[in-house]
């Protein structure tokens, strides 16, 4: 039986092989070769931050600057290839000392580089090399950008498109940040695939995907072995003001010797009010992941959230990722000013099964549930605010304070738990 889906990439396969032939000959049936061409560009971050506060790890100490600094340069030597390479070069001031700063501090050091074959646009382009990834809203696989190391991908990428549909095959290994040169993972990997599909559907847009992954086994935190995740992510307008998205994915496999099966789903919907003058967009999201229900079934229930890049999406302080995790947020996002951009938001988070424990952007078990199951689910309540400033197109000036509230879970399990604030500001200026 055949599915959407795999119609889809087989037709998406059929055009791609059509249009070999022009591609092999490197355009000359169909646009005008260009001459070589050089590109350069740099960005400079440097961000403060300070954080007090129990919130959920009352031993953390958090006050100290980051830098970092990239150069990147693209070559192409004709419109069917395309060179980049970027450096980087990302450190830390006023660290504790003794502390592991792998996710701060990478001096120096080639983050991408690879050679991609076929036009940007065309009906098929294949990366090789060393670069980032970004599919269905970060959720699944993410940049990163907020951590001052962000992780890239060793190996390749083949995109076929037609019209608006297109499908991505994708075979690589996550990059380990190492003091030297940054080797690829060899516990790491993901193969897979995401469609998008547009045609015929008038400004909505369906995602499928599938992954297979594997991740270093880590038991107390229902983490790692060799994982199958299957899912869409479906978007679009619902008139010219009203956006959704909808994300569901389910996830089966092995962790050692116990059972993986696991869910998770995103809801969302978004209202954009054009003729107010500070042209508002009223939001809010209600996301589910599953958490493990017996810990002693044999089963786990928790689903792994792979290699997301959950900063912006689950609140400013990365207290939770989308596993076990029932969140509720609402926020708006206001324009005062041409330059100017500020983001409000309210984010509740509780325990999808209060046998199950907290887990951290990192992936780290931050909290287990005792036995017979936690009294409460409620992990806590956040509430963050965003302004930022653009002077120029190349210069970006941001501010951020956030507030968490603990939920009686992260009082009663986390030792010292507790409000937490978080302060920071950032500059960004690119070239």
């Amino acid at each position: 039986m055949h599915t959407p889906f795999r119609s889809t990439v087989s037709a998406l396969l059929l055009a791609a092989m059509a249009d070999l032939a022009p591609i092999a000959a490197l355009g000359q049936n169909s646009v005008r070769e260009q001459a070589p061409r050089y590109e350069f560009g740099a960005e400079l971050r440097a961000r403060a931050q300070t954080r007090n506060g129990g919130g959920d790890d009352p031993v953390k100490e958090d006050a100290f600057t980051t830098t970092r600094l990239r150069f990147d340069a693209t070559m192409r030597p004709t419109r069917q290839v395309r060179i980049f390479v970027e450096a980087q070069d990302s450190r830390v001031q006023g660290f504790a000392s003794g502390r592991d700063e792998r996710a701060l501090a990478d001096p120096i050091d080639i983050r991408q580089g690879y050679v991609a074959l076929g036009q940007e646009d065309g009906p098929l382009t294949l990366f090789v090399g060393r670069r980032e990834l970004s599919f269905i809203d970060e959720r699944i696989i993410g940049v990163r950008n907020w951590s001052n190391v962000s992780p890239a991908w060793d190996g390749s990428e083949l995109v076929l498109r037609r019209g608006k549909d297109s499908v991505n095959l994708l075979a690589v290994t996550q990059v380990d940040i190492s003091d030297g040169f940054d080797p690829p993972s060899r516990t790491r990997w993901v193969y897979g695939a995401v469609g998008v599909i547009g045609s015929g559907l008038d400004g909505h847009q369906i995602e499928p995907f599938y992954f297979t992954s594997r991740r270093p086994v880590d038991l107390a935190s229902n983490l790692g072995g060799v994982l199958r995740t299957a899912g869409s992510r479906f978007s679009g307008l619902l008139s010219q003001t009203w956006d959704y998205q909808v994300i569901l994915a389910g996830q089966g496999g092995r962790t050692q010797d116990q059972r993986q099966g696991a869910w998770m789903g995103v809801w969302a919907l978004g209202k954009t009010l054009e003729q107010h003058h500070l042209r508002p967009r009223l939001g809010v999201e209600w996301s589910y992941a599953s958490g493990d229900s017996d810990p002693e079934d044999g089963r786990i229930g928790t689903f792994d959230t792979l290699f997301p890049g959950p900063h912006r999406i689950y609140g400013q302080q990365d207290i939770v990722s989308l596993r076990n995790l029932r969140a509720l947020k609402t926020g708006v996002e206001l324009h005062p000013r041409r330059a100017w951009q500020v983001n409000v938001d309210f984010l509740d988070f509780r325990l999808a099964s209060r046998h199950d424990g907290l887990y951290q952007t990192n992936f780290v078990a931050r909290a287990h549930a005792p036995p017979g199951g936690a009294s409460s689910a409620h992990i806590g309540s956040e509430l963050d605010v965003v302004l930022r400033y653009d002077p120029t197109p190349k210069v970006e000036v941001s501010f951020g304070v956030s507030r968490f509230m603990a939920g009686q879970f992260v009082i009663r399990q986390v030792p010292g738990g507790g409000p937490q604030t978080f302060l920071y500001t950032t500059l960004l200026v690119t070239l």
